[in-house]
């Protein structure tokens, strides 16, 4: 709060914070004051809060999860963005921003996106929103080898898409042919990350053939983390 003294600070997925903590932002807000830990008295600030949520609020008031004083006390002007299945007009733009992004990391490069990959993309109803999209754009980032994603690197919504189950990772030759990972649990919610990590790994390590110095390269780590991380995840790389 004092770094944003009179400008903006954004609190993302405000619904997830603890009680105890939303009792320091609810006196933060009254009163605009904050006390750094160590200091003796208390800083004024004029500061602009947005915060932003997937989960329904009242809801939360309701069963006890969120403050009640503190909901009326952000809520003065309610914004409601609707999912990404009313919108797919917006994922071609929000995909281009997206991978632009994601470029930004350590280990990966600025890379296109054809139209029949936005086409696909438009056309699936994302129930994780745009995390889940996100997610798919840098799944598909690691893993390409052109210069541009196309409707193959996107073999998971592909076959979400239609309707089909989501298989493991196959492979044919040592290559992965159509294998995906699913983020997703059937209910919407997020698998667990060691598991979702796993599977990507297993999936590099088919799609390039066991070459672990390439895999590690893709993945954007070093050889030694990854040989650790195929320890803790109890990966056999001969058998991924």
């Amino acid at each position: 709060f004092q770094e944003a003294d009179g400008g903006t600070i954004f609190l993302d997925e405000i619904g997830e914070m603890p009680l105890e903590a939303q009792v320091k932002l609810l006196r933060v807000v009254q009163s605009g004051e904050v006390q750094p830990i160590g200091a003796r008295h208390a800083s004024q600030v004029d500061v602009r809060v947005i915060a932003a949520t997937n989960k329904t609020l009242l809801t939360e008031v309701e069963e006890g999860r969120f403050r009640e004083d503190l909901y009326y006390r952000l809520n003065v002007v309610q914004v409601t963005i609707p999912p990404l299945r009313d919108r797919a007009g917006d994922v071609p733009p929000l995909a281009r921003h997206l991978l632009a992004r994601i470029a930004e990391q350590p280990g990966l490069r600025p890379l296109g996106i054809t139209d029949d990959a936005l086409a696909l993309l438009g056309g699936y109803d994302w129930p994780g929103n745009v995390r889940q999209l996100q997610n798919a754009l840098f799944r598909a980032a690691v893993l390409c080898d052109g210069d541009a994603l196309t409707r193959a690197d996107f073999p998971q919504i592909a076959q979400l898409a239609g309707g089909r189950p989501v298989g493991s990772a196959q492979s044919h030759g040592g290559a992965a042919q159509g294998a995906g990972v699913t983020l997703f649990k059937p209910d919407g919610n997020l698998r667990a990350l060691e598991e979702i990590e796993a599977d990507v790994i297993r999936l590099a390590i088919g799609h390039y053939r066991g070459r672990m110095t390439e895999v590690a390269r893709r993945l954007g780590i070093g050889r030694s983390t990854l040989y650790r991380k195929l320890g803790e995840l109890g990966i056999d790389q001969n058998a991924a």
